[in-house]
C-alpha cells in the first residue's frame, strides 16, 4: 500500500474519532457544536476520485448521525459538499483548482481562506435547515449557521495549518 494512503486513512480515522468523542460534546453558546470532520473533504485532494469523494462523505456522514442521533442532517450536508466541492474550488482558487496540491501551494491565502469558509458555511447552513426544518426558525438557523461556522472555521484552520507539509 501507498505510504500517503496508509497517512489519510489513519487521519481520517483520528479526524472522525475526535469529532465522535470530543466535539460532539462541545456545546458552545448552547448551539454550537463544531464539525470539524468536514477537514476531511476540504483536504481532500483535487487528483482523487470524485466518486469516493461521495461515498466517504456519505460514510462519513450516516456514521456521525448514528452517534449524534441527528437523523441523516450530516450525512446530507456532507454529501452536498462533497458534491458541490469542485465548483468551489473552481471558484476559490481559479486556474490553480486543477492541480493536485492547489490549496497548499502557489495560491493565496485569501484563495485559502473563501475555500475554506464557503465549505464550512454550506455544510452549517445545510445541516441547521435539515435540523430546525422551520420556516418560522429562520433567525435561529442564521445564528447557529453564524456560530458554528465561525468555530469550525477557526478549529479547521488551526488544525490544516498543523498538518500541511510547508
Amino acid at each position: 500500500m501507498n505510504r500517503e494512503i496508509i497517512k489519510n486513512i489513519i487521519f481520517g480515522l483520528l479526524i472522525i474519532l475526535s469529532q465522535i468523542l470530543i466535539f460532539n460534546h462541545i456545546n458552545l453558546f448552547g448551539i454550537s457544536s463544531p464539525s470539524v470532520y468536514i477537514i476531511l473533504f476540504i483536504l481532500y485532494k483535487t487528483n482523487y476520485d470524485k466518486t469516493l469523494l461521495i461515498i466517504l462523505g456519505f460514510l462519513i456522514g450516516i456514521i456521525i448521525d448514528l452517534s449524534m442521533q441527528t437523523y441523516g442532517c450530516h450525512t446530507f450536508a456532507s454529501l452536498t459538499v462533497c458534491f458541490f466541492k469542485k465548483w468551489v474550488e473552481n471558484y476559490s482558487f481559479g486556474v490553480n483548482s486543477n492541480l493536485p496540491n492547489a490549496m497548499v501551494k502557489g495560491t493565496s491565502l485569501t484563495n485559502r481562506f473563501t475555500y475554506f469558509i464557503i465549505i464550512t458555511l454550506l455544510h452549517s447552513l445545510l445541516y441547521f435547515i435539515l435540523l430546525y426544518f422551520n420556516s418560522e426558525l429562520l433567525l435561529t438557523i442564521l445564528l447557529s449557521t453564524l456560530f458554528n461556522s465561525i468555530i469550525t472555521f477557526i478549529i479547521i484552520w488551526i488544525i490544516s495549518n498543523l498538518i500541511i507539509e510547508k
